[in-house]
């Protein structure tokens, strides 16, 4: 099993120095390993807007791209990802707050995630962690969605692994609250 872990490594190292010189093969690797991961948590940290998670994926291939060069390798490329697709959905929630300041926006910017069935599980599940802080969501989605160790996720999102667990045990909170009322009744 060892084997395989350098064997990974070393092929990551040649992917990560094959982007580094710019080739389209490299690029084209890591863009099609990683995009869907990528999109998924920028579709659920945009409260299912498509089209801004289609944007911040471009965005986030496009930050990686361009800051490969000084990647140092410390984390492997998945968790640097994670940090660089972080980022983007920050930077998208903050320009779409500056809109929402200086008026003019579309209500279709902002979709509500709304239950079409009261009895639609997925559905509540999913307006449940829109009503989430973006914090918090982040941090639901890294741990459950893409199923990141708590270190993983700690370096991702720039803090502590206790803040990390602190987080999530808020996050966990509130959702048991918001989707209380899909708990059975307990029968005598």
């Amino acid at each position: 099993m060892a084997l395989r872990i350098v064997d990974d490594a070393l092929q990551e190292r040649d992917l990560i120095d094959g982007c580094r010189q710019g080739h389209p093969a490299a690029q084209r690797q890591v863009f099609d390993t990683y995009r869907d991961r990528v999109y998924s948590i920028a579709l659920h940290y945009l409260k299912g807007d498509d089209a801004g998670a289609l944007d911040v994926t471009q965005d986030v291939f496009v930050r990686a791209f361009r800051a490969l060069p000084q990647f140092r390798a410390e984390a492997r490329l998945s968790t640097w990802l994670y940090r660089v697709v972080v980022n983007a959905c920050l930077d998208e929630l903050r320009r779409r707050r500056k809109v929402l300041y200086f008026g003019d926006v579309p209500a279709s910017l902002h979709p509500a995630i709304a239950p079409d069935e009261p009895n639609d599980l997925d559905a509540d599940v999913k307006a449940a962690l829109a009503r989430l802080s973006p914090t918090l969501r982040l941090t639901v989605l890294l741990r459950h969605f893409e199923d990141l160790s708590y270190d993983e996720m700690a370096e991702a999102l720039g803090c502590s692994p206790g803040t990390v667990a602190s987080r999530l045990s808020r996050a966990h909170a509130a959702l048991a609250r918001d989707l209380a009322h899909r708990r059975p009744e307990s029968t005598p």
